[in-house]
């Protein structure tokens, strides 16, 4: 690192500001990076693992590549290796470590950009302070930063660290800082310091860049050569293919599975090589080439389930890695509606049409087999016969193929769709094929819901995850389902990314398809919500059967009319729910068996029927639309009081595993009985589940805004949490009328921490301040609260007795608004600690501020750094700190005091001897 040098520039209020800014990122950015690391790969095992593969390997091929230059490979490989540590690393050296060794997932812009703003993971924070560093050195040829730039760069740098660390003293650091007087000298040391760290990672960048030319040249070079071969190898991979069907059709007893086999393609072709996810609408149905597109399928880790940021093809999904050579078993998960399905049939598809034929990567099976699980009644071999094989099909031949399938098994793919949908007691019997107790052989893909697939992750070989459609996926899908009608494409489209509610819901693929499907319908009148979406989905089924029925329109509502049969449809969803059947005999349809219900469009019986079960089953079109029903059905029984609290209780003790239906129940409870939906949300907030309860207010606020303060009071008074926290995007109008309420009722949360919002929260929030009694610790940080704002919480000051630490740094509040909060200290008894730091205050302010604290008797620190005040502002807060009796820090930096004001200030604190702290320049 570069030593102190002489200074290059005059020592301005904007060239400190940039070597403050060098110094945080220097000094407690690399701290925190430093702290990081030591959380991922503690002190005392250190030399441990960096001695280990792949991780000594890894750092190897970066020393090679001279990535790593010979000190800082001296520090990591030191003559003692058990005296490595952390504590000789650079920040260069840092930061390669965490992005190489540390197992961290870029962040979904990359390490060099920006991360967006909702994504608060470690690797984002890192990406931010690298992201900052470079903004921060395009000042360097001035070495200067305005007041403006230098504040919103030390907020944003700030949050960054703490957001990496999560507190832990980094906070009073930063805050010291930024205070912290500094010499010309040190301010050049800092300069120097952050220009030898992007230096260096400049460097590393060179290094790469001439790394991948020598690549390209190096590729074009093989490709040249592949050329050559490619012809051969086509030929070898059509021999091989050839030479495999040929051994699969000579079994040994002369049995040829040539016809079997050529009848499940053709069955493939004709069930699976269409999306028709809704029967109920008979024109919607798509060939996948004219629909599909390409999900993106993620790596996931075993040990930790935690998503990389490999996406895989589907030719590639048996492919090795890091965790396995030779994949047999991979599982796909992935949330409800997001398309594990729809891929499996594309897997089939693409096998019975011959399209993965001359794949070099996806083995050429010759034999694929999709079993759905959720229809599987005893065996996997009955669920064969009864999915998969021909009617036709005698004993004899059904047998002598099951013992082609046993000799052949690395010939056969096994898919296995939907574990999530089966019972305990079945899944025990998928477990034995995963695990290679049946088939020990065979391939197997396996789909679930996370809950379900993590009972059964450890005997996987392979983990993916299915993450739904991204931005062009979405717009893709729209301009495909409309492509007879560009105009309707383009207008949805348009309505979709200007509500973010509405891309939410977009990026599940089911719920694309409903959008799509309900903007024709509604011609163009949107959902906000996902239980409006699925209820007008609903209203959009009746009306569909009734013009099939050539029933009359006469205005009524649909559902209360249809209500009987959708609550007993309800009925058996929650059942089949809570005892694990997600399909159901045709008895249960009881009175309703010869009614309308089973013509609606709700329910599927298994395409081909089934030889093995003597009566009619059936199943609910998606888990989805039965969690959807039984939300239905427990809403109507809880608003007519039919259902008692223990019914509600198994819901909730079953939250993990029946979270959507508790969504869907509070979706529709907010729109039909406010009254019930916040007494039913006293019963979540009593068992402390507030991630449940932001979710559940979140799907209530979209159906009904009005019920959000009812549903504050009511969680207020019941949940027992210390903290609350949210910052930015997560703060929103709703959600500030809801703290307000809980505020009022509740006596437990002593910290709100509400940083950096889109929207003002100081009006709201200090109406609620007014009423609660257990409040210590208020954040608003970069809230811009203005006079207004400042105002209310003053209001708040004369009647709250509990606020005893108050941060309205960067507020914009001005004259008005700090005269607003010195009459409200006034009257408090209970404020010890204001901070005012870079709120445009001037003389006039300081002076009404001053005020206040002639009769405040509480508080000891003031921060009014980073502001207008200048002598007479100075003069003012001097006369008036002669009469207070409990000030002792006061902190004046960076305003416009100038000798005469300082003046003022030091007979003050001779008259005060109580202040025995006094920052002023």
């Amino acid at each position: 690192m570069a030593s102190i040098a002489t200074p290059a520039f005059p020592s301005t209020k904007e060239t400190t500001n940039y070597a403050r800014l060098c110094r945080l990122l220097m000094d407690v950015g690399s701290q925190a990076l430093r702290d990081t690391f030591d959380a991922i790969h503690p002190p005392v095992g250190l030399h441990t693992v960096l001695g280990r593969h792949p991780e000594h390997a890894k750092l190897k091929s970066l020393r090679n590549k001279r990535i790593l230059n010979a000190t800082q490979w001296g520090k990591l490989y030191p003559t003692i290796p058990s005296s490595v540590s952390s504590a000789g690393f650079d920040i260069t050296l840092l930061m390669v470590l965490l992005r190489n060794i540390c197992k961290l997932v870029p962040p979904s812009t990359g390490w060099d950009s920006l991360p967006h703003l909702a994504d608060v993971s470690k690797q984002a924070n890192i990406a931010r302070l690298k992201y900052y560093r470079n903004t921060v050195y395009g000042h360097a040829s001035q070495a200067s930063v305005d007041d403006a730039a230098f504040n919103n760069y030390w907020q944003e740098i700030s949050n960054a660290i703490v957001g990496l660390v999560g507190g832990g003293g980094y906070g009073a650091a930063i805050s010291k800082l930024r205070n912290e007087c500094m010499d010309p000298d040190t301010e050049e040391h800092y300069r120097q310091l952050l220009k030898q760290w992007k230096e260096d990672e400049d460097n590393i960048k060179e290094k790469l860049q001439d790394i991948e030319e020598k690549m390209r040249n190096d590729i074009d070079q093989v490709r040249s050569e592949v050329g050559n071969i490619h012809d051969k190898l086509e030929s070898f991979m059509m021999a091989r293919q050839e030479k495999t069907q040929h051994q699969a059709n000579s079994f040994s007893d002369g049995f040829e599975p040539t016809g079997i086999i050529d009848n499940i393609r053709q069955l493939y072709k004709n069930r699976e090589g269409w999306l028709a996810p809704f029967p109920w609408c008979e024109d919607f149905h798509f060939s996948f080439d004219d629909i599909y597109t390409r999900l993106k399928v993620i790596y996931r880790k075993k040990t930790r389930g935690t998503a990389t940021d490999r996406v895989v093809t589907m030719s590639e999904i048996f492919n090795r890695h890091e965790e396995c050579e030779k994949p047999r078993v991979v599982l796909i998960e992935g949330e409800p509606g997001m398309g594990k399905t729809t891929y499996c049939k594309k897997v089939v598809y693409d096998w019975a049409t011959g399209k993965q034929a001359t794949g070099n990567c996806f083995p050429n099976f010759v034999i694929v087999l999709l079993i759905k699980c959720r229809d599987v009644e005893s065996g996997l071999w009955e669920a064969i016969e009864d999915q998969i094989l021909p009617r036709e099909v005698g004993e004899d031949e059904r047998e002598r193929f099951f013992d082609f399938i046993r000799h052949n098994q690395s010939n056969v793919l096994l898919i296995l769709d939907g574990l999530d949908e089966v019972s305990e007691e079945k899944l025990a019997m998928f477990s034995e094929v995963i695990e290679g107790r049946v088939l020990p052989n065979c391939r197997v893909v396996a789909t679930a819901r996370h809950e379900a697939g993590v009972k059964v992750r450890k005997y996987c070989d392979t983990l993916l995850e299915v993450e739904g459609f991204t931005e062009e996926d979405v717009q893709s899908f729209i301009r495909k389902y409309f492509k007879d009608k560009p105009n309707l494409a383009k207008q949805l489209t348009k309505h979709i990314f200007a509500d973010y509610n509405l891309y939410e819901i977009s990026t599940n693929p089911l719920n694309a398809a409903l959008l799509c499907l309900v903007y024709e319908d509604l011609k163009g009148v949107f959902p906000e919500s996902r239980t409006k979406l699925y209820m007008e989905m609903v209203e959009c089924v009746l009306r569909r059967y009734r013009t099939k029925q050539q029933l009359p329109e006469n205005g009524e509502d649909l559902v209360d009319l249809y209500e009987s049969q959708l609550k007993h449809l309800g009925s058996i969803a929650l059942k089949g729910l809570l005892e694990d059947n997600l399909d159901f005999d045709e008895k249960e349809l009881g009175k309703h068996k010869a009614s309308d219900l089973p013509g609606f469009g709700f329910l599927s019986v298994q395409p081909g029927g089934s030889r093995l079960r003597p009566t009619r089953r059936y199943g609910f079109l998606h888990k989805t639309f039965q969690e959807f029903f039984a939300a239905f059905y427990l809403s109507c029984q809880l608003i007519k009081k039919e259902i008692d609290t223990n019914s509600i209780d198994k819901v909730i003790s079953s939250r993990y595993e029946l979270k959507e239906v508790l969504l869907f129940t509070f979706g529709m409870l907010a729109a039909r009985c406010e009254e019930t939906a916040a007494n039913h949300m006293k019963i979540i907030a009593t068992e402390g589940h507030l991630t449940l309860i932001r979710e559940c207010v979140d799907e209530c606020k979209k159906e009904n805004k009005d019920i959000v303060e009812k549903l504050g009071s009511a969680v207020g008074a019941c949940l027992q949490i210390e903290f609350l926290g949210f910052s930015g995007r997560e703060i929103d109008e709703t959600l500030v009328v809801f703290l307000s309420n809980f505020l009022k009722t509740n006596t437990i949360v002593t910290t709100c921490d509400l940083r950096n919002p889109l929207i003002n929260v100081a009006a709201a929030l200090a109406e609620g301040l007014k009423y609660n009694t257990s409040l210590t610790t208020l954040n608003l940080y970069g809230n811009k609260i203005g006079h207004d704002g400042a105002a209310a919480l003053g209001e708040c000051l004369k009647y709250n007795t509990s606020l005893t630490w108050l941060d309205l740094n960067t507020n914009e509040i001005g004259d008005d608004g700090a005269a607003a909060l010195g009459e409200g200290l006034k009257y408090n008894t209970s404020l010890t600690t204001l901070n005012l730091y870079g709120n445009k205050i001037g003389d006039d302010g300081a002076a009404a501020l001053g005020e206040g604290l002639k009769y405040n008797k509480s508080l000891t620190t003031l921060y009014l750094d980073r502001n207008k005040i200048g002598d007479d502002g100075a003069a003012a807060l001097g006369e008036c700190l002669k009469s207070n009796k409990s000030l002792t820090t006061l902190y004046l930096h960076f305003n416009k005091v100038g000798d005469d004001g300082a003046a003022a200030m030091v007979v003050a604190q001779e008259c005060h001897p109580h202040l025995t702290i006094l920052g002023i320049n």
